[in-house]
């Protein structure tokens, strides 16, 4: 784990992105307020590493080519082990190039050895030096094109950097000392139940804003940001993207397309057509399977009507019983609202669609629904109705005092979620929830997207139905060990 850390043995360009190297280029860049200059990170030195008599000096000293295909292989200082070469497997004893004079390898050069340093009272440690690039920009101030004035590139001495003696100690002081390991909850996405009719999810990053959904004995959905004071989850909903009430219920109700043409009910054929009651005898050709006028519609009929071709079918109209609008249903002719998103469609509104030529509608049923009628309580009770009055609103619950503008309220909430140098959702944290909601997203993609909110609300509003998925928070599945190079990492930064 210290190894990873530090990558000591590796040159500045065969570091991958982990331990210092993370943390210096999650830093860096740093700019000043008007953007004139700008500090870089390049690279890192870890002590200074020589041959005995001081010949050779460097890393690049310790690398030798593999005798099969050339490959430069990292070495180990010793060596003593056998490394075997990643692009054609050859295994190679590399122990780097030797000094004519002192006929050593190039090894790290330490003020102190480790009983020298307990003898002393000193730290056993060597230096850490930074290469940083300052670039002073000019501005023009009327176009705003920037062009470089100057750059100017330094090693920095950063301070000493303890290394692990063999034990896996550190000597500070003349003393030995060990960091201790640490459990703690492991990033992810968590559901759980108090008394198994409410539900709640939080998402826990490894670096950033924690996020709760929960809803309560009112069917309404709250969120939950940083542990401050909740609010309608339909609100930041419109924040993330979902800007009507129609997407939003596009996005986690089931939605069923119904034909409103020749003064029939014509559904579409899918799944949730099982168990409704059909208008007409339908005959299904190439298939032994009939629906009966008046009897439920069979998962048999529905699997004869889709290799059939067969599109839509007449059902009769009292099905429609506690069906909702999942978008406008809007007068073609005159461009008037007949009825809105989120409101019950009626035996009423159906006729008056007809005279109206309205050809179809989009429903749902929120009762029927695996996802409940949740999302639907939460939408009328929310006031709240565009994605700019949504981004303020979050603005004012988490920084209650300040007067929000659109920008400040845009960037506050995209820096919560979306700034990789904020929030870091960690290989683990995304293993974890691609586990859970059975997703494919790549491990490195480190910060959510909108998505991974909404199948987290999926996930959160099928519970009721299934309450076996809860997680138990003291499981040790869902905790995970930090070890000495990763709190070392998590301090540093």
């Amino acid at each position: 784990s210290y190894n990873r850390f530090l990558q000591m043995g590796r040159l500045p360009s065969e570091r991958d992105d982990v331990g210092l190297q993370s943390v210096f280029k999650s830093v860096f860049p740093i700019s000043d307020f008007r953007e004139n200059s700008s500090l870089e990170f390049m690279e890192y030195s870890i002590g200074s590493w020589e041959c005995k008599c001081g010949r050779l000096s460097g890393l690049k000293h310790l690398r030798q080519a593999c005798a099969k295909c050339g490959t430069m292989l990292e070495a180990d200082p010793l060596g003593e082990h056998e490394i075997s070469c990643l692009s054609c497997g050859l295994t190679n004893r590399v122990s780097g190039e030797i000094c004519e004079i002192c006929n050593r390898t190039v090894n790290i050069k330490l003020r102190y050895d480790v009983e020298e340093c307990q003898e002393r009272g000193m730290t056993y440690a060597v230096p850490l030096k930074v290469s940083i690039r300052l670039v002073v920009w000019n501005k023009d101030p009327e176009t705003n094109v920037k062009t470089i004035r100057d750059i100017k590139e330094q090693e920095v001495y950063f301070g000493d950097i303890p290394l692990m003696t063999d034990n896996g100690t550190f000597i500070i002081n003349g003393t030995e000392r060990v960091i201790v390991s640490q459990l703690h909850r492991s990033p992810g996405a968590f559901f759980h139940s108090e008394d198994k009719t409410l539900f709640s999810a939080q998402i826990i990053p490894y670096r950033g804003s924690w996020v709760e959904f929960e809803y309560d004995t009112k069917n309404l959905l709250y969120v939950r940001i940083d542990r401050k004071r909740k609010f309608l989850a339909s609100v930041f909903l419109r924040a993330l993207g979902l800007r009507s009430a129609d997407e939003v219920i596009k996005a986690f109700q089931l939605v069923d397309r119904i034909s409103l043409k020749s003064k029939a009910l014509r559904w579409e054929v899918r799944d949730s057509l099982v168990g409704l009651r059909s208008a007409k005898d339908v005959k299904i050709k190439g298939s032994d399977v009939s629906i009966r006028a008046g009897r439920q519609i069979t998962k048999a009929a529905v699997e004869a009507l889709k290799k059939a071709k067969v599109t839509a079918v007449e059902v009769s109209e009292t099905e429609l019983e506690g069906a909702f609008a999942a978008s406008d249903v809007v007068d073609s002719a005159t461009g008037e609202v007949i009825l809105e998103a989120n409101d019950e469609v009626t035996p009423r509104i159906i006729s008056m669609a007809q005279e109206k030529k309205v050809e179809e509608i989009e429903v749902f049923f929120p009762e029927k629904d695996e996802a409940g009628s949740v999302i639907s309580t939460t939408l009328k009770k929310d006031s709240v109705r565009t994605h700019e009055e949504a981004l303020i609103e979050i603005y004012r619950r988490l920084r209650p005092g300040d007067p929000p503008t659109l920008d400040s309220s845009r960037t506050l909430f995209e820096n919560m979620f979306f700034n990789k140098q904020k929030y870091d959702f960690s290989r683990v944290g995304r293993l974890k929830l691609n586990t859970k909601l059975e997703l494919d997203t790549p491990l490195d993609e480190k910060v959510l997207h909108p998505q991974d909110f909404y199948d987290v609300i999926k996930y959160l509003l099928k519970l009721r139905r299934s309450p076996l998925n809860v997680d138990d928070i003291d499981h040790l599945g869902n905790r995970r060990v930090r070890s000495v190079g990763e709190l070392l990492e998590n301090q540093f930064r």
